[in-house]
């Protein structure tokens, strides 16, 4: 029995010291446009850059009106930790919601919103240039819609020692009442 116990012991042990491993997860570092700009021309395209490579199959990014139209245009494209969806010709003025969820390499998901504004002139049909939006860096915050629940990391590790705590008294009672009854 006190093999047991040792065996128990060391196994709660060890995925305590593993589950600190695992903290440091991908999250959006910039976008084009970048959160709560106000654009005098239409975007001919959203990227978003992470601090990780995305996986390809599993990228969906989505650019929306204030009613849910969907102006974005195709399916994403993923190259390393840039994700970018095309967008439709003639976007009128108003409020945009670019919305994503996106696996990281290391298949945690990421998903997050963040909104624009367009302020079309009446006469501007043309959307601008593709280079014409300078790329900005905005940190994973109220900003970009997440929240430390959308991935589960901050809460990953207190609900994984609660596991292996409540696993470890368990499995002593298991133990401690199998030497009772040996012994009688």
């Amino acid at each position: 029995m006190r093999r047991a116990m040792v065996v128990l012991l060391v196994a709660a042990g060890c995925a305590l010291i593993g589950a600190g491993t695992a903290q440091a997860h991908s999250a959006l570092v910039g976008s084009t446009p970048s959160a709560d700009a106000a654009l005098d021309a239409a975007p001919v395209s959203v990227e978003l850059v992470f601090n990780q490579e995305i996986q390809t199959s599993f990228a969906n990014v989505t650019v929306s009106t204030a009613d849910g139209t969907q102006v974005g245009a195709g399916d994403p494209s993923v190259q390393g930790e840039r994700v970018s969806l095309s967008t439709t010709p003639q976007m009128p003025s108003g409020t945009y919601t670019v919305g994503y969820r996106v696996i990281s390499e290391d298949g945690h998901p990421i998903t997050g919103s963040y909104t624009f504004t367009l302020n079309v002139a009446p006469n501007a049909a043309a959307p601008s240039p593709a280079g014409a939006l300078p790329s900005v860096t905005v940190a994973p915050s109220a900003a970009t819609g997440e929240t430390g629940a959308a991935d589960g990391s901050p809460l990953l590790l207190p609900i994984l020692g609660g596991a292996v705590a409540l696993l470890f008294v368990v499995g002593m009672v298991i133990v401690l009442r199998g030497e009772k009854r040996s012994k009688r």
